[in-house]
């Protein structure tokens, strides 16, 4: 009984990957089609040394083959080294994104608007508790698995009154249209 609570995970990572390189005619986003999805990542502001964690949901509608515009929404904790103290982070953000979606590789870069709320007031643009900056993503998402995709991606945040931050982590999409 124990082996096969062992072995369980590692089942369900087996069959996951192997769906993932199952054939497909071709993984396009075609015009019309919703992404909605989720992608834990963390979050990076090498110049103070803070880190942490966090979240964004997010959903993209295509305007036309290959161009979508979306929205966001994400929640990051992070930590200073050097003053123990916490930071919450929350971005709303729009933007255009482009994908080159002939392949089940589909790469996908975008450029969005974001407004940044915090619940502590340490930095410049945390005094008001509020900021704007604009984004750049890049993300690499396989289409693999019909309606599904899934991916890596980074984000480099210009924050325009403080300093700049990143976040990097998963993604996981549903996609409303077919191959």
């Amino acid at each position: 009984m124990r082996a096969m609570k062992l072995s369980l995970p590692f089942i369900i990572l087996s069959t996951l990957l192997a769906l993932c390189f199952l054939p497909v005619s071709s993984a396009s986003a075609l015009e019309g089609d919703w992404e909605l999805g989720a992608a834990p990542a963390a979050f990076f502001m090498p110049s103070r040394d803070i880190y942490g964690g966090g979240a964004e949901l997010f959903g993209r509608y295509s305007v036309l083959d290959g161009l979508s515009v979306g929205l966001a929404a994400g929640a990051y904790g992070a930590r200073n080294t050097e003053l123990k103290h916490a930071l919450g982070i929350y971005n709303l953000r729009a933007g255009l994104f482009y994908s080159l979606d002939v392949l089940q590789w589909v790469p996908v870069i975008g450029l969005n608007v974001s407004s940044i709320f915090s619940d502590n007031h340490t930095y410049q643009w945390h005094r008001n508790a509020h900021g704007l900056s604009v984004d750049f993503d890049f993300q690499l998402l396989y289409r693999g698995i019909r309606h599904l995709g899934i991916g890596i991606f980074f984000s480099y945040h210009i924050v325009l009154v403080d300093e700049d931050y990143m976040t990097a982590g998963l993604t996981l999409s549903w996609f409303s249209g077919m191959f």
